[in-house]
């Protein structure tokens, strides 16, 4: 069995054991009614005044603390047992290799993390009750709300950022958002996985906790350049502003801390699977 088979066979098999799993079932509805929820003051005013919505309303979740916090909750809990390391680890290691699982283990983690993106986006859409037209464009509905106090009245629980209209083409800013909290995704996601193997496991869950409130934190009582640091800060297009600029928040900035810091990540999950596997067994 050639390498690339060992690693497909390692990333399907976590497939098979994670995506319906029940606890994930369980997240699957609960965000799924959350987001079909909060979307109702759209539907409200899309059949009010007899206008679809273009698809872009992920894009103003995504860049809603409130939202981006719910959705980073719910990948912990995904993620939440990670290294995945139960009575099967031993056996499966055997067959395919440390490396393989590792690398299997890591792809899974990154397809699952765009899973979970399509299944936000595609339930923002289905939450719209047939008031959706797929267009290029922001829209009228999404430009009224960011621009007039129609989201108070009809009762829209998340920001509509009016900097993003006015900054992005809509095709930018639909597929940007969507990238950017994709890699955050997987940010996360390898962070706990390199934490609970490398301390011990729940570790992970903390540290994510201590990354996803940071901007919090930074807010309150820290300094602004932290912001630098902060994976969640970073995921929002609605903070690459002048404002933010002034401590170096720029795009390229944020492609070479994601792509530095998931290296950094997967060398330390791959240099300490020796190590682990001895002690399993």
């Amino acid at each position: 069995m050639g390498s690339v088979q060992k690693v497909v066979k390692v990333t399907m098999f976590h497939f098979r054991r994670e995506l319906l799993s029940q606890k994930n079932i369980f997240l699957y509805f609960l965000m799924g009614i959350y987001i079909y929820s909060n979307m109702n003051g759209v539907v409200r005013l899309c059949s009010q005044v007899g206008i679809s919505a273009s698809p872009a309303g992920y894009v103003f979740l995504m860049n809603d603390f409130i939202f981006q916090t719910t959705f980073l909750i719910g990948l912990v809990f995904i993620f939440s047992n990670a290294p995945f390391r139960d009575t099967m680890y031993s056996y499966i290691v055997h067959r395919v290799g440390s490396m393989c699982w590792e690398i299997g283990t890591i792809l899974y983690i990154v397809l699952m993390s765009l899973l979970y993106v399509l299944y936000i986006i595609g339930i923002s859409w289905l939450a719209l009750k047939g008031n959706l037209e797929f267009t290029m464009e922001w829209g009228k509905i999404w430009g009224t709300l960011a621009k007039t106090t129609a989201a108070q009245q009809f009762e829209i629980p998340f920001s509509i950022n009016a900097y993003i209209i006015g900054k992005y083409s809509p095709g930018f800013g639909m597929f940007i958002s969507a990238l950017l909290e994709w890699i955050c995704f997987v940010w996360i996601a390898l962070c706990i996985y390199l934490c609970n193997v490398m301390i011990k496991k729940g570790a992970g869950i903390l540290a994510a906790g201590l990354f996803i409130f940071l901007d919090v934190m930074i807010y309150n009582s820290w300094t602004p350049w932290a912001y630098r640091f902060s994976p969640i800060t970073l995921a929002q297009l609605s903070n690459y502003n002048r404002e933010k600029l002034s401590y170096g928040i720029t795009l390229n900035y944020t492609w070479c801390f994601y792509g530095i810091t998931i290296v950094c990540f997967i060398i330390g999950i791959i240099c300490a699977r020796r190590r682990n596997y001895h002690e399993c067994n």
